[in-house]
């Protein structure tokens, strides 16, 4: 990994795009900063990644000679100049170079609208209550040090993966009798280590510093964590259990007779108690969310609150990057403790490399030990033990198993990716709404379930939201300085689309997923109901999330959205909630799995994560994971161990 990813002449480029993107004026900082802290966000990609912005620098420096006609690249042009070229980009139907432009706009946004003064000139402070004592396990079983020399053990599990699913196995097993290795890529972090602003949290916390995105149209970033804990340390908390009628199809499609609402009773229970779950509270909600639901009200729906993994809350509005009152208790807090408190013992910052296997069994993990900031690579670890569990997440679980060589019987593995797409407006109201202080995601509403979409509350930090507003310039300042009176809803559909995940260059994930007309309606139908609500509220404009309409007035109404003749290259979206790359069913010809969570074709690989799932859960997965994980850990523990 380069230590610096830009250059002198990609800085001078990246300046000189900046400059228009985010105009300066007397208040603002001096760019050189941001720029500093651009690169260093980059040595945080993959070398390929890296190589990629060096190369669409160079182009989009160059393009400009085209552009204007003379021999005059980007950065030589005069400022207004300049703004026409990147407004030009940003507007061209040519769908790459659009997402590149705008990727770059975006990594500006998020650099300078985390900088302290910016956040402070804007009215943001992060102020946080008194972090609650974490519970306590002995210090011995955390190995977060680099061992003088290779390492070999032989426990009775290893458990790859300390997110939903392998922190809920370690501690099963662990609880069990059972001596259990629990391998984390990541670093533990504390509530001391949190409260950050943006771009520091997410290169702590994110896999790649967030960068990983969607090979389709559209493109779509899903964040994923890579720390001990998993993505349970950068989610909203939110609870839910999946609907029975999709354990029912899982039994008619699939063949998944043990996996019913009453099966998973007793595991859903303990997943309960486990993350005290209670609803979200009045005095804690976000006023964003209250805004939304007075509109809401006025077109017949309601809001009601979460249920969420945070008992102690007080609203700190920053759930995502790590709570810094451990009052959300992500499984760091909750589960992984309860693991070592048993005996396990967890290797952190330790990257399991490959799986090795004999005909029908596995013998050994190999694994290394690796700094998650500079990359630089320890002594190994090799694990010899009797059962494996890998539990890698939706989109690197395959990727282990195909980079270890396992068979894949059924040719399943890496297919039947499905995401939940995920769209937010933006409102600019009257009032004042302030809608940090409290939690970004205390509502939700389930008026159009019927139709597959969910609704749910969110609020972001100044970072983010300035990425969620598609303008630029002078125009985006503007919207950026009434940040206080923004509010914001967002939108989630149970997708009918389908994805694929293969195992890239240097062994990085490649996501490929095309939003279908199917979901792309839907997304439309559930973009029109959110603006809408807004302006039933008194919005006085709304900031979609479509490129060919990026702002809509009361004049022009929510109508206006629901009769655009859509693409779904002109949507800007997340996913959230991967699921089904290692699906379970009954028929070996058709699934990954047996529906014990069994690897087809080898006795003693397991995996238990989201990626089991053959549809998607139409709610958010945290609580059926960790479920379906502990459910795992009891067939092994019985029929295997």
């Amino acid at each position: 990994m380069p230590r610096k990813v830009l250059g002198r002449y990609g800085r001078r480029v990246l300046r000189a795009m900046a400059e228009v993107v985010v105009p300066l004026d007397r208040s603002s900082p001096d760019m050189e900063p941001l720029i500093e802290r651009v690169d260093d966000t980059l040595c945080q990609f993959p070398w390929i990644r890296c190589l990629a912005w060096r190369f669409f620098l160079l182009v989009f420096e160059w393009l400009g000679v085209l552009y204007c006609g003379r021999c005059r690249p980007m950065s030589f042009m005069n400022a207004n100049m300049r703004r026409r070229y990147v407004g030009f980009f940003r507007h061209t139907r040519w769908f790459v170079t659009r997402g590149v432009m705008r990727s770059l706009e975006v990594l500006v946004f998020l650099h300078y609208y985390s900088l302290p003064q910016v956040e402070r000139r804007l009215g943001y402070l992060r102020q946080f209550k008194p972090a609650a004592n974490p519970p306590q396990f002995p210090a011995a079983n955390l190995l977060r040090d680099f061992p003088s020399k290779d390492v070999t053990v032989e426990p009775d599990v290893c458990v790859i993966g300390s997110g939903a699913g392998g922190a809920c196995v370690a501690m099963s097993m662990a609880q069990a009798g059972r001596s259990v290795a629990l391998v984390e890529e990541g670093d533990f972090f504390g509530a001391q280590d949190f409260g950050h602003d943006a771009v520091t949290m997410g290169k702590m916390l994110f896999r790649e510093a967030g960068s990983i995105f969607t090979l389709g149209y559209p493109p779509m970033y899903t964040l994923t964590g890579r720390c001990v804990g998993g993505t349970t340390m950068v989610n909203s908390g939110t609870s839910f259990r999946t609907p029975a009628k999709v354990f029912h199809w899982w039994k008619e499609r699939f063949g998944l007779t043990t996996w019913s609402p009453e099966r998973l009773e007793p595991y859903y229970q303990q997943v309960e108690e486990l993350l005290e779950l209670e609803l979200a509270k009045e005095e804690v909600q976000g006023r964003s969310g209250k805004v939304f639901a007075r509109g809401l009200e006025k077109l017949g729906g309601k809001l009601q609150p979460l249920l969420r993994s945070a008992p102690g809350c007080s609203g700190s509005g920053v759930c995502f990057l790590g709570c810094p009152t451990n009052a959300k208790k992500s499984l760091h807090l909750s589960v992984i403790p309860l693991a070592l408190q048993a005996g396990a013992r967890l290797y952190a910052r330790c990257r399991a490399e490959r799986i090795k296997f004999r005909r029908h069994h596995v013998d050994a993990v190999m694994a290394r030990f690796v700094d998650p900031v500079t990359g630089a690579r320890g002594p190994r670890l090799a694990i010899k033990p009797r059962a494996v569990v890998v539990s890698c997440g939706t989109l690197h679980t395959p990727v282990l198993l195909s980079r270890s060589g396992i068979p894949d019987v059924s040719r399943q593995r890496g297919r039947n990716l499905s995401m939940h797409p995920v769209a937010r407006v933006v409102a600019l109201m009257d009032e004042e709404v302030r809608g940090w202080e409290g939690i970004p995601q205390g509502y939700y509403s389930d008026v159009l379930s019927d139709e597959g979409i969910a609704l749910e509350g969110v609020f972001l930090p100044p970072a983010f939201a300035a990425g969620s507003v598609l303008s630029f310039g002078q125009e985006h300042r503007e919207v950026m300085s009434n940040y206080d009176r923004l509010a914001m809803f967002g939108m989630m559909v149970a997708d009918t689309s389908r994805g694929r995940v293969i195992n890239g260059p240097a062994g990085h994930t490649v996501v490929f997923y095309n939003v279908n007309r199917h979901d792309l309606s839907r997304i439309q139908r559930g973009i029109a109901y959110l603006v809408e609500a807004f302006f039933a509220a008194g919005a006085k404009k709304v900031f979609t999330c479509i490129y060919s309409l990026p702002m809509v007035t009361p004049e022009q109404g929510a109508s206006t959205v629901a009769s655009l003749k859509l693409r779904s290259k002109d949507l800007e979206l997340q996913a959230f909630h991967p699921l089904g790359t290692c699906r379970m069913g009954a028929d070996p010809r058709e699934a990954v799995l047996d529906p014990s969570g069994r690897v087809y074709g080898l006795d003693n690989l397991f995996v238990a994560d989201g990626s089991i799932f053959p549809t998607p859960l139409e709610v958010n997965p945290q609580t059926t994971i960790m479920a379906a994980a502990l459910k795992i850990a009891d067939h092994i523990n019985v029929e295997h161990l």
